[in-house]
């Protein structure tokens, strides 16, 4: 498969973008890249983006107006959802070669698919990334 320009998207960053409480330079650099460069997710992101954003709502972190605002802002950037290999068994075995969660892992396995750069700040996935050769989009200092 030919590379396409982009990058892989995880929630890590989304949540640097969204709440002002988490919000750092990383993460509005990348969110703002989104005009010149399509972010690609795997279908896991929407389902952990739904989950941060309803444990928000439920904590009283956001309103339901933001949330839908949320929604309506993740819609406009217009990430590409790829789908995700189907089988447990592939992301427990991806999750035990690179240390990582299996969520981890489909953040990590979907970059090689589609050799693009991840963009990350969560420490163990960016140098996973880094010992299978993929490179972190904007060079990160993740925590």
């Amino acid at each position: 498969m030919a590379a396409v320009s982009g990058f892989v998207l995880d929630c890590s960053v989304a949540l640097g973008a969204f709440f002002a409480d988490e919000q750092d330079k990383y993460s509005v650099a990348v969110w703002r890249s989104m005009a010149e460069a399509p972010a690609f997710v795997p279908a896991l992101w929407h389902l952990e983006m739904g989950n941060i954003l309803a444990r928000a709502l439920r904590g009283g972190r956001i309103t339901a107006a933001a949330l839908e605002e949320s929604w309506a802002w993740i819609d406009t950037v217009g990430l590409q959802t790829v789908p995700a290999q189907a089988d447990a068994r592939h992301w427990a075995r991806r999750a035990a070669d690179w240390g990582l969660s299996a969520y981890d892992a489909c953040y990590l396995d979907t970059a090689l698919q589609q050799r693009l750069p991840l963009a990350t700040k969560d420490r163990p996935l960016a140098e996973a990334a880094r010992r299978v050769g993929v490179a972190l989009h904007l060079n990160p200092e993740p925590r």
